[in-house]
């Protein structure tokens, strides 16, 4: 078990969205181009967070700040399962082109099955 904290769970997201953030930006019409454009943003970060379907809304509210807590302890499977469902929602189309009907739309119960939530770790 270790003790980590937002901003190291935060730090993976980033490294993650940072590899094909110009895409999502595309999508969303961010063509203004700077010196660190390859750098998401605190609100494309946030963005990135509370559009995840992967997550439930406790841990989204951990990572966001709304909790109070900064840290937590987790299991290194935990973590693994972090970083897969990061990686999922970072390489999907519907995260690359900005496409959120899927959030409003309701779900078979075969989908909902296979999108377990990750949760925080008690």
């Amino acid at each position: 078990m270790n003790s980590i904290t937002k901003d190291y769970l935060t730090g993976i997201i980033f490294k993650r969205i940072a590899d094909n953030i110009n895409i999502h930006r595309q999508s969303k019409r961010h063509l203004g181009t700077t010196e660190h454009a390859s750098v998401p943003t605190d609100e494309e970060v946030l963005d990135f967070i509370i559009s995840i379907p992967y997550f439930d809304d406790r841990l989204k509210d951990f990572l966001i700040g709304n909790l109070g807590e900064t840290t937590i302890i987790i299991s290194q499977s935990w973590e693994n399962e972090f970083i897969i469902k990061t990686k999922l929602w970072a390489d999907s189309m519907d995260w690359l082109h900005g496409n959120d009907r899927f959030l409003k739309a309701p779900m078979p119960d075969s989908m909902n099955l296979e999108r377990r939530f990750l949760s925080l770790p008690y």
